[in-house]
């Protein structure tokens, strides 16, 4: 299952509700821009350092960062359950009316 909130758009979201460019995320942490875009965009991912530096910027845990929006995720699964639970319901009645026929 894909999560809506990867490591990529947390670091968006939290560098934005900073008001913080791509340009002055990087100049906090000491990497280039295109490194923040590369990360943000999920082409590569920030090391351990970076990542430290990037929640101690953000005020937030390793956890939190790395993990993201739990809340959302949690919410996104529940919604999952339901959507098969509806296709598993659809897919008895399909069965059934074939069934029926024969």
């Amino acid at each position: 299952m894909a999560v809506e909130m990867q490591l990529g758009g947390q670091i968006r979201d939290h560098r934005e509700a900073l008001g913080l460019s791509q340009d002055d995320l990087a100049g906090k942490i000491f990497v280039s821009r295109q490194t923040v875009s590369n990360w943000e965009t999920g082409r590569t991912y920030p090391d351990v350092q970076n990542l430290l530096l990037l929640g101690n910027l953000f005020g937030i845990t390793l956890d939190e960062l790395v993990k993201g929006d739990v809340e959302k995720m949690n919410e996104k699964i529940e919604r999952n359950k339901r959507g098969i639970i509806v296709l598993s319901i659809a897919e008895v009645l399909l069965v059934a009316l074939a069934w029926d026929w024969r």
